[in-house]
């Protein structure tokens, strides 16, 4: 049996009651592959705060990058927020653990998938009838470097200090006072980065049997005329066999409630894919069953997130839904190679989940059989009581 390290953030909030379950999922799944994991704690967020005075402890970073892969529960808190945060904004968990850990290990491409079935559109938060019966696959796949989200702390330096001041240029959100007369972000996409970003894209999306959408505004922005450029350009030297369309943000927006139109590998920059996928992942259903991953395409370092948040009013409530952790997961398990295991757990979600099992937040009260309607812990018995065990 191959053994295998994985680093684990349990989380804030409601995540540990999530990531438990999860946990026992992927160690369970993983033996159908002969893989054994090897959890390693490195404690991230508020939750570590409290015993170390940091949200993200230096032990913690280290050991996690050593290992390289992490199975990340979420941090942050709104409590903690205004109380602690108030007072050391540098400790705000969201933007320091996941900007900092995205930069340092490289993490360009976050896959987020959404895939719809016919026999669960009530689920989804459209009309039936936009579903067709082949089913519909979404896999947003967000630029997650460089953009708006780092280019104040990358090209700072390059601007000189005396006009960086004078028209508010900040290296981070907590240096802003809210008196300033002007404030601005930088941001940016290098060539480099972007050949390989589409690289990967299209080569995807060409594995996967599905086009590309390409999401910009280059009808506005100079950087997304660029970005456009880029991706036409690898497209036509590299893979004309792939179908690929480029759609403006807004009108990609105006087609969430309209899945069909969007199946495809959908490329986005940092803050557009941000924005999206959650808005993608409420018209599938729920953030609740959303799951993530991001990944370095050269050193396969990666994270593994599910995009639910820490759900921190549902802490210790038992009624959080565990699935977008579990199909997490299942992404890792996919990762490290153990591909039965990842194949079991997303055959057995979508069996629970026609069966009709539901948590409160997919749980409709005309549609839905109440006798089904489970909480955190009995969704995570139920995956894990149909994975063979023994082997």
């Amino acid at each position: 049996m191959k053994n295998v390290k994985i680093a684990v953030v349990m989380g804030d909030g409601a995540a540990p009651e999530m990531m438990r379950l999860a946990l026992n999922v992927a160690y369970e799944a993983a033996k159908l592959d002969e893989i054994s994991l090897n959890y390693v704690s490195t404690p991230m967020g508020w939750n570590s705060y409290e015993d170390s005075g940091d949200t993200l402890p230096k032990e913690s970073l280290e050991k996690a990058t050593e290992i390289g892969i992490l199975f990340f529960g979420g941090v942050g808190d709104p409590i903690y927020d205004r109380e602690l945060g108030k007072k050391r904004p540098e400790m705000m968990p969201e933007a320091r653990c996941l900007l900092t850990i995205r930069s340092k290990w490289g993490l360009l491409i976050n896959c987020r998938p959404f895939i719809y079935y016919k026999q669960l559109s009530h689920l989804a938060k459209v009309k039936g009838e936009y579903i067709p019966e082949e089913g519909i696959r979404q896999i947003f796949m967000r630029f997650l470097l460089e953009d708006s989200y780092f280019g104040n702390k990358d090209l700072t330096q390059l601007v000189n200090s005396r006009e960086g001041q004078a028209f508010g240029i900040k290296n981070d959100k907590k240096e802003v006072a809210g008196d300033e007369d002007i404030v601005t972000d930088l941001a940016y996409y290098k060539r480099e980065t972007l050949e390989k970003y589409f690289r990967y894209i299209f080569q995807y999306a060409k594995a996967v049997n599905l086009p590309v959408i390409s999401v910009d505004k280059a009808n506005v922005i100079p950087r997304y005329v660029f970005w456009r450029k880029i991706c036409q350009e690898i497209h036509q030297k590299y893979f004309p066999e792939v179908k690929l369309q480029n759609l403006y943000v807004d009108a990609v927006n105006a087609l969430l409630f309209t899945p069909a139109k969007l199946n495809a590998v959908i490329a986005c920059g940092n803050e557009h894919g941000d924005i999206l996928s959650d808005g993608a992942a409420e018209a599938y259903g729920s953030l609740g069953l959303m799951h993530s991953s991001a990944i370095n395409p050269d050193n396969s370092m990666a994270m593994f997130e599910s995009g639910a948040g820490t759900a921190p009013t549902l802490a210790g409530r038992n009624i959080a839904n565990p699935l977008g952790r579990i199909l997490t997961g299942a992404m890792m398990l996919e990762h490290i190679g153990a591909k039965n295991g990842a194949t079991m757990i997303k055959k057995i979600v979508d069996e629970i989940l026609i069966e009709g099992y539901r948590t409160l937040d997919i749980f409709h009260e005309i549609i839905d059989d109440k006798k089904l309607l489970v909480g955190t812990d009995k969704m995570g018995e139920l995956v894990l009581g149909r994975i063979p065990m023994g082997l």
